[in-house]
């Protein structure tokens, strides 16, 4: 296990960090190692380690550049970060003390990383965790992750996995702060483990029932729904959902807490944003939104805790297209703010897209030559993360 930063204050809540990346499977198909007995049809993955390295730089900036863009949380700061990550060539990040590898993300060392987080975790009662996993995962009853080493054993294929779902239990028991689960990983039906007995891998944690429920909240994120594929672009890139995620919480989501200048991104919130930025990165991708479109799972149970306390106003992706197609090039279409600021484009055959800060907003397009009518919408509330209009000129 890698602890990449430490800043541990028992006197003071903070958030602890656990991200888990799995692309090297070196006993499924294409691995360097024998071929389990049951590969399943999966596949080395390319996108882990680039998807969790994004998630680790964002929330290790601030402390590497103080007021570079990434995690801030003034009541509960970043506290100690520690990852796994399998590749083909060992992953190495930048740390505030310099370069660290990070170690592979086996079962035996996904179980002992997990521990110490847990332990961590449980030091205060309004301490934050975060745990996430991109990888390969499969779905019976419960949900199934899957750790470098899985097919290793003949026997027990499924001793290097383990089932998030019950941990997920587990934890809401053992820890009385706040849980965030970011879990990127398909969730396809596995017929194969449901028609074998003693193949159903162990929770992180067994689930002590004699206890009570004590955290204050816990918001589970899964990249995509029961049965459902998670997808990553071709190449190497970082995942759709892990793309959402991050968009999320830099600035694309956010509650303002009354009588202050601050804004809170919650697990609410964050869910929000994730579900309607995947359906955005679908529209970007297609062009119509129903093409494949991605549908995250999510669940928030208990208080509202914030994950983030973010200083600005968080932004809008703001979609505006003009109907029909053809008069694109002929109108201006543009957006006006409450406070007077104009943003525009100009006789462009193309939708216009454009960030902006959330608020009131005369949108509309015109024809700059004054001769095609105008299409006006006067106060329209642009809302995180995502507005798409399409605006309908007369004939």
């Amino acid at each position: 296990m890698t602890l990449l930063y430490s800043n541990e204050n028992a006197s003071q809540p903070g958030t602890h960090v656990l991200a888990v990346g799995v692309g090297s499977y070196p006993h499924l198909l294409g691995g360097t190692k024998k071929l389990a007995n049951k590969p399943l049809g999966l596949k080395q993955l390319s996108s882990p380690p680039v998807s969790t390295k994004a998630l680790i730089d964002w929330f290790l900036a601030p402390t590497i550049a103080p007021g570079t863009a990434g995690f801030s949380n003034d009541l509960a700061p970043l506290c100690t970060l520690e990852a796994l990550v399998s590749d083909l060539v060992p992953l190495t990040v930048e740390t505030p003390t310099g370069a660290k590898p990070l170690d592979p993300a086996t079962r035996d060392n996904i179980q002992s990383a997990f521990e110490s987080w847990l332990d961590r975790l449980s030091s205060n009662p309004d301490n934050i965790g975060v745990f996430y996993f991109c990888g390969h995962g499969l779905m019976v009853s419960e949900h199934y992750l899957l750790a470098e080493d899985f097919g290793r054993s003949k026997a027990q294929p499924w001793s290097q996995a383990f089932d998030i779902s019950t941990t997920i239990r587990a934890v809401e028991r053992e820890a009385a702060g706040t849980t965030y689960f970011f879990i990127d990983a398909c969730r396809e039906i596995s017929r194969d483990v449901a028609t074998t007995l003693g193949a159903n891998p162990n929770a992180l944690q067994a689930v002590d029932l004699s206890k009570k429920v004590i955290r204050k909240s816990v918001t589970t994120i899964y990249a995509t729904g029961e049965g459902e594929l998670a997808f990553a672009p071709l190449g190497g890139a970082i995942s759709r959902f892990t793309s959402a995620l991050l968009s999320a919480m830099s600035g694309y989501a956010g509650i303002k807490t009354p009588g202050t200048s601050t804004w809170n991104v919650d697990g609410e919130s964050i869910a929000a944003a994730v579900r309607q930025l995947l359906e955005y990165y679908a529209l970007e991708a297609s062009g119509t939104a129903g093409t494949g479109k991605q549908v995250s799972e999510q669940s928030v149970q208990g208080s509202s805790i914030p994950l983030l306390r973010l200083t600005a106003a968080p932004l809008v992706k703001v979609w505006l297209d003009l109907t029909p197609a053809q008069r694109r090039a002929l109108y201006e279409i543009y957006l006006v703010s409450a406070k007077g600021n104009r943003f525009a484009q100009t006789q462009l055959d193309r939708i216009f897209k454009i960030d902006v800060p959330r608020g009131f907003y005369e949108v509309g397009a015109n024809d700059p030559a004054g001769a095609l009518p105008a299409v006006v919408h006067p106060e329209e509330e642009l809302v995180p993360p995502f507005y798409k209009l399409d605006l309908h000129t007369q004939p």
